[in-house]
């Protein structure tokens, strides 16, 4: 059982946000401690924000009073609202909160069902509850429910974990949950080294993500905004900014996951390119086919066209191990603009080609004259080549997530990474 705590100075949201998915049928109330109830036992969003608002000090030693939590189950658990009851109550209890008003919901608009609680950060004299190493002890307190219920651990989470994520649905509402929710497991599940290869990743739910740049009395700012998306990757509703989301999805956090994210690939990469090699090998004429054949091999191929059809950017996806890699991370010999060759004209196959690829059956050696094995995390992705193919020909297409702004992308982190090693140095 994994739980998600988060701090907040908006109780109305928190309430709101819940009270919403009641309204709809997608939640139901399971239990509200210190809390009005009404006769017939039902609760009502302005009844339960008045008593805990009434029950809130007027002088409070901290600004965000307002706790909010899930408890998600493991997703193959089917837990009765009785033991779902329990579990929130021997939770609540162990982190400090046994005592505070707080209500709990059961979400049921994805097929995992899991519980949100709402309650008060603060005690009637306004002091905050013990939130140190809040975290580590909320741990603590999941493993020791799952021994006592014994439930699946939340170590042992599977690919249906990340299957079960469902893809942004914009008629369902609720657009920002969706978008945080998505967000929340491909950050946490994936590895990527540019903004490029985290778009390959997040197409499959119908969101893309974009860099913006804002001035802000004179100084330049950095941002992200994220773009709910159809199945044809079109815009289908308004782009929402990083902040408007929550911590740990924004610019800053984005470019620290792929400075972690570089290193823990590099083991990786041989084995995702001896895989692209030998479907190549097996000449697949149509893109079709060419997914098909990865996917058999347990990949997913993401490909971007400009207008004119031409393929500039290619990303091979490893969902079981979580890691995306555009086709220049391979090598050069596996760039964007080698399969547009090829796709051009599928009867000539470099990929078949020893002196350039080497033997399947033995490891690929790197090749300074033909290819790297494996690309310099610190040196370019070898867009820019691809970049000058396209403008050459008058075919370039600006968008927001072509190869020359995952390369604007990697010359940013570097240089900022290289900023860093100085001042640790100074």
């Amino acid at each position: 059982m994994i739980a998600k705590i988060s701090a907040t100075e908006n109780l109305g949201g928190a309430l709101g946000y819940n009270f919403k998915k009641v309204e709809k049928g997608e939640a139901s109330i399971l239990l509200a401690a210190e809390l009005y109830q009404s006769k017939e036992g039902r609760y009502a969003m302005e009844d339960v924000l008045a008593d805990m608002e009434a029950l809130m000090p007027k002088v409070c030693r901290t600004k965000k009073t307002v706790f909010h939590c899930s408890l998600n189950p493991h997703p193959d658990e089917k837990l009765s609202d009785e033991t779902l009851t329990q579990i929130a109550k021997e939770y609540m209890e162990a982190l400090g909160y046994g005592n505070q008003p707080y209500i709990v919901f059961k979400h049921n608009d994805i097929a995992r069902e899991h519980i949100h609680i709402v309650s008060l950060r603060v005690d009637s004299r306004g002091q905050k509850i013990n939130d140190k190493f809040e975290k580590r002890r909320s741990k603590q307190i999941t493993d020791a429910l799952e021994r006592k219920y014994s439930l699946i651990p939340s170590s042992k989470v599977t690919d249906k974990a990340m299957n079960e994520t469902p893809k942004i649905d914009i008629i369902r509402g609720n657009i920002k949950e969706q978008v945080a929710s998505v967000l929340r497991m491909v950050l946490k599940h994936y590895r990527f080294c540019s903004l490029g290869e985290l778009n390959a990743i997040l197409s499959k739910y119908n969101l893309a993500v974009e860099e913006v740049k804002t001035e802000f009395r004179g100084k330049k700012y950095d941002g992200l905004v994220y773009v709910p998306t159809d199945d044809k990757g079109g815009k289908a509703s308004t782009p929402i900014h990083a902040s408007d989301i929550g911590r740990g999805v924004g610019y800053t956090a984005v470019q620290n996951k792929v400075q972690k994210s570089k290193q823990a690939i590099k083991p990786l990469i041989p084995t995702i390119r001896r895989k692209v090699l030998g479907v190549m090998r097996t000449s697949p004429d149509t893109e079709e086919k060419l997914r098909q054949r990865l996917e058999e091999q347990g990949l997913r191929v993401t490909i971007r066209k400009n207008e004119s059809g031409r393929i500039y950017g290619i990303t091979f996806i490893d969902d079981k191990e979580g890691i995306a890699l555009n086709g220049s991370r391979l090598g050069k010999g596996y760039a964007a603009n080698v399969f547009n060759g090829y796709f051009s004209n599928p009867t000539h196959n470099p990929f078949l080609d020893e002196t350039l690829y080497g033997c399947l059956s033995v490891r690929l050696l790197q090749s300074a004259t033909v290819h790297p094995s494996q690309l310099n995390t610190e040196e370019s992705d070898n867009l820019v080549d691809e970049l000058i193919e396209d403008m050459a020909d008058g075919s370039f297409l600006s968008t927001g997530n072509d190869d020359w702004k995952e390369a604007a992308w990697q010359r940013k982190l570097r240089k900022l990474s290289k900023v860093n090693i100085r001042r640790r140095k100074h």
